[in-house]
């Protein structure tokens, strides 16, 4: 069991590449000048975006291969682990389940038609997919497994981002409109290459000390 968790959960984060693909790919069909400094990541899902299916599909997509690894591999780095120290990759698999289901939300539910339920997905995705890459990051890092550094780093610095973000939000900082698509990015773009680099890990170094070995917290 795993071993197939380990495989599949993997599988699900190397493919979370296909949203930069289809990112890059839908924002080359605008006829108008695309931003990634002013332009929100959302705006390619818009009835404006020439390709908003194919960016929408792609948001869902993400979202499923996000739940789905979050959840296999939280399950993996569990069975490392006594009992008594589950808690660590448990919950970082509750909270990437959530922020997958948030994508599939932001996916179904374009900014320009529901905007509501657009924004509580996103939040979703931002908040608790930062959270759940960062403390699985802790919990590959507690069993000696690879990976543990993009985690706790892609974590760290996505939840810096999502400050800075919620701040333009509030309208607290000046420049929304010239930078804010910006500071989404370091939100979002970080943990999605972590989570990349965490499945890339697993598939190529398999192997790491069990956190019976490793009791970092008694």
């Amino acid at each position: 069991m795993g071993q197939r968790d380990r495989i599949v959960g993997a599988a699900c984060f190397v493919l979370l590449i296909q949203f930069f693909v289809l990112h890059i790919v839908v924002e080359s069909a605008w006829t108008e000048p695309y931003s990634w400094a002013a332009n929100a990541i959302s705006d390619l899902g818009t009835a404006r975006s020439p390709w908003h299916t194919a960016m929408n599909v792609s948001f869902v997509v993400n979202g499923v291969c996000m739940a789905a690894g979050g959840l296999l591999l939280g399950r993996m780095v569990s069975g490392d682990l006594r009992p008594g120290q589950r808690q660590l990759p448990n919950t970082a698999a509750v909270l990437l389940a959530l922020a997958g289901a948030g994508t599939v939300l932001v996916g179904l539910n374009p900014g320009d038609l529901r905007v509501g339920l657009h924004l509580i997905g996103a939040f979703a995705a931002t908040i608790f997919g930062n959270a759940g890459v960062l403390l699985l990051g802790l919990a590959l890092l507690r069993t000696g497994r690879s990976g543990w550094a993009a985690g706790t780093g892609g974590g760290t610095l996505g939840f810096a981002g999502s400050a800075v973000t919620g701040l333009h939000l509030l309208d607290v900082l000046p420049g929304q409109h010239d930078w804010g698509g910006a500071t989404e990015r370091v939100a979002i773009f970080p943990m999605l290459l972590a989570m990349i680099a965490i499945g890339g890990a697993q598939l190529l170094r398999p192997h790491g000390r069990k956190g019976l070995e490793r009791q970092i917290v008694p």
